[in-house]
């Protein structure tokens, strides 16, 4: 699964941020990050608040967990580890208990279905090219493993469902570069989102499904874009010689967290969602990465 190796160390490279930030409230929930600040080299889950407060470890086992997504209702993380060798999906309370491995197969990058059933992920298992991963989907309880793209020799990834849960928003290689795709969750309906040459990543739905977020070197570094869902109304969100990767929208919608090494290290920023008043979340020389908010 050495491609999806890649997609985690692209990724990784796009990450950066930190922070202090202004007061919280209830509905602005959790956010959940991958970083090293325990200081023993390992990579684990980590949980603060929006303020910057509450900064607590998630799970101590792992030599990489990655890729954090946590649940519709707030209650658990599902993440990716290749520590036994292999990719496998596993998941945990967000209180860092109750861990469980999820998938027995080749797997990767989880999401949650809106209704908190089901997860969709990167997998190149069964008849799968090797590392070339298509979009997978499997309910929580283990049942209906199905495969919603099958398009080797393509790589098909980071798959997202919907806000309503009616479509699957994802990156592919299909047409030469990486560029954003989405269809329905029956595969009709494919229409291509962008159409730049330069390589975009890191989808992800606002809130109430309007907007996507996005990650694109199309101005020589990596930045965060936001465009309507029909790919219309591109804006460029940050600009700086970094690199800005991996957003998360607030649960209201009105902000986004980040990763960003515009500081010098990688840390977590939030910025408004017109790419107003960026604040530092995290402030050390942990690597802080892939963050979710919920």
């Amino acid at each position: 699964m050495r491609v999806l190796l890649v997609w985690c160390l692209i990724i990784v490279s796009m990450v950066v941020c930190c922070g202090h930030a202004r007061a919280t409230t209830v509905d602005e929930g959790r956010i959940i990050w991958v970083s090293s600040y325990a200081g023993d080299g390992q990579l684990n889950l980590w949980s603060i608040n929006p303020d910057g407060t509450g900064r607590t470890q998630l799970t101590r086992a792992f030599t990489q967990a990655l890729f954090p997504s946590i649940s519709p209702d707030a209650t658990r993380v599902a993440f990716s580890s290749q520590d036994t060798g292999v990719w496998y999906i596993y998941l945990i309370d967000m209180n860092g208990t109750n861990l469980e491995q999820f998938t027995d197969f080749s797997s990767a990058v989880p999401h949650w279905s809106p209704d908190g059933k089901s997860l969709i992920f990167n997998s190149d298992h069964d008849d799968e090219p090797t590392d070339t991963p298509d979009l997978w989907g499997m309910n929580i309880d283990g049942t209906q493993l199905v495969e919603y793209v099958d398009r080797p020799p393509t790589a098909d990834f980071n798959g997202q469902w919907s806000p309503d849960g009616e479509k699957i928003l994802f990156v592919s290689n299909r047409d030469g570069n990486y560029n954003l795709y989405v269809m329905n969750t029956d595969g009709s309906d494919l229409r291509r989102l962008t159409s730049h040459e330069s390589a975009e990543y890191n989808p992800c739905w606002s809130p109430n499904g309007e907007k996507i977020a996005f990650v694109s070197n199309r101005r020589g570094n990596l930045d965060i874009y936001v465009m309507a869902s029909d790919g219309s109304n591109v804006v460029r969100l940050t600009d700086y010689s970094g690199h800005d990767s991996s957003p998360a929208w607030s649960p209201s919608g009105d902000r986004i967290v980040f990763e960003s090494d515009r500081d010098g290290h990688v840390d977590l920023w939030i910025i408004n969602a017109d790419g107003s008043n960026p604040t530092q979340l995290t402030d050390d020389d942990a690597a802080d990465i892939h963050p979710d908010w919920r």
